[in-house]
């Protein structure tokens, strides 16, 4: 604004100045009237003149500019409502999704369901799982979601360093939690998660899920791996830990089917003992995924 006003001052100083310095009078013809001016007068005029006409030709489009703009603006401020209101209501829905999962850890460590060392649900149940998953394949035969009923088990263990270092139980049970986080963080929702953290050698992490085929569980079961290994994991103490991580699950579907729960928990077994035997020297804690159809011998 400051710049306008002296814009205009500086302009109205030419206009004088070139008001004084032109001041020889001219005869004007307008129709049949005739008119005596100054030179400088006439010329100041006509500026004047085509300056109007051009504001009166640009009125239009600057007033439909403005309205453009303010609809706009309109517009604007009204998604940004919306988006505040969602944004409000994603959060208040949060928050009660949270207050539902705490709910809900509660009522499981209260049935004495849950791992003490690591928060999920304890393997003791996973065979009652699987009978249910089992059934609702039998009672749901149009359901995609039922087509296959998949269980991964994932042994993730601390990479055997350079020369001895003895470990501490406690740092182990930091291990097991900072490898309970990582799957938790890595699954999709739709994922059971248990632990068997009773063996001295470390905990168990076994995944449950339905619908995926076997090439879809094998998918899985990598991204799980490459979560563990692909960076070292900080434990709540602050100290790095790498990890080397071995994989192995069992997959019942509607054409490799079962009745019962052991078998597929015996085929995961298996295949995580096979996918410790099939590679000597595993690159940065790799280890190949085996999957096993309950089918298969």
């Amino acid at each position: 604004m400051p710049l306008l006003i002296v814009a205009a001052i500086v302009i109205a100083f030419i206009a004088i100045a070139f008001a004084l310095q032109n001041n020889t009078p001219v005869e004007v013809h307008l129709l049949v009237q005739q008119f005596e001016l100054s030179l400088a007068l006439l010329l100041l005029t006509t500026l004047a003149i085509g300056v109007v006409i051009g504001l009166l030709v640009l009125l239009p489009s600057l007033i439909k500019r403005g309205w453009r703009s303010s609809r706009v603006k309109r517009q604007a401020a009204a998604l940004d409502d919306q988006l505040h209101e969602r944004d409000q209501a994603l959060a208040s829905q949060s928050q009660n999704t949270d207050r539902l999962r705490q709910s809900y850890q509660y009522l499981l460590q209260a049935l004495g369901l849950i791992d003490n060392n690591t928060g999920l649900i304890s393997a003791r149940v996973l065979s009652q799982t699987l009978a249910a998953l089992i059934k609702q394949m039998k009672l749901q035969p149009g359901n995609p979601q039922f087509d296959s009923i998949g269980l991964l088990i994932v042994d993730a263990h601390r990479r055997e360093p350079l020369g001895e270092v003895a470990t501490t139980e406690r740092q182990n049970t930091l291990l097991d939690e900072a490898i309970a986080s990582v799957i938790r963080q890595s699954v999709t929702l739709d994922t059971w998660l248990y632990c068997d953290s009773s063996a001295a050698e470390g905990a168990q992490f076994m995944c449950v899920l339905t619908g995926l085929d076997k090439t879809g569980l094998k998918q899985y079961g990598e991204t799980l791996q490459a979560a563990l290994v692909k960076e070292p994991l900080k434990l709540s103490d602050d100290s790095v830990v790498a990890v080397e991580a071995k994989v192995g699950g069992a997959i019942a579907d509607r054409t490799h089917p079962t009745n019962q729960e052991k078998i597929i928990i015996d085929k995961a077994h298996q295949a995580l003992a096979e996918a410790g035997k099939r590679q000597l020297n595993p690159m940065k804690g790799h280890q190949p995924i085996k999957i096993i159809q309950v089918t298969d011998v």
